[in-house]
This record gives C-alpha cells, structure tokens and sequence, in this order.
C-alpha cells in the first residue's frame, strides 16, 4: 500500500468532516434565528428571509450529524497517524 494514498485518504476524510462540521453548526445557528424572527402569530415558514421555502430545521438531526462527523473526523485521524506510523517504519528499515 502506498503511504502518500492512505495519508491523503486520511487527510480527504478530516477535510470532508470539517466542512460538514461547518454545514451542520451552520444549520443550527439559521434554526436559532428563525426561532428569535419569531412574532404573534407568525408562522416559521413566514419569518425566512429567502423566498423559496424550506424545510424546518431539526436540530437534534444536526447534533447527530455532528455526532457522526466527530467519530469521521476520529477515523480519518487514525488513518493518519497509521499512514504516518507506516513511514517512520519504511524509513527505519535498512536494506
């Protein structure tokens, strides 16, 4: 197996989980400022500012999906480091 592709592989994975880490709190901080645009009798669907409707934001879905993108980002974490383990072995070998 090559090092420099299960590094990257590994690298991919913490990358692509810091973006949906970044999407997921996103979510939830547009969720709380629907709840705070909230009036009367306003419906959610009225206080969004964009015109296209969208479906509510559930934040126990987006503490999950921040939940599983932890345990990504731990994954691709180890990937990493064993890629890194793998190297210093390769180099600590003599021919």
């Amino acid at each position: 197996m090559d090092v420099r592709s299960a590094f990257n592989s590994g690298l991919a994975g913490f990358q692509d989980a810091s973006a949906q880490l970044s999407n997921a709190s996103s979510r939830i901080a547009q969720a709380g400022k629907a709840e705070t645009k909230l009036t009367g009798e306003q419906l959610p669907s009225e206080s969004l500012s964009s015109s296209a409707e969208r479906a509510p934001i559930s934040i126990t879905t987006e503490l999950i999906n921040m939940k599983i993108t932890e345990l990504q980002a731990k994954a691709s974490a180890k990937v990493i480091s064993t890629a890194n383990e793998m190297a210093g072995t390769l180099i600590d070998t003599t021919v």
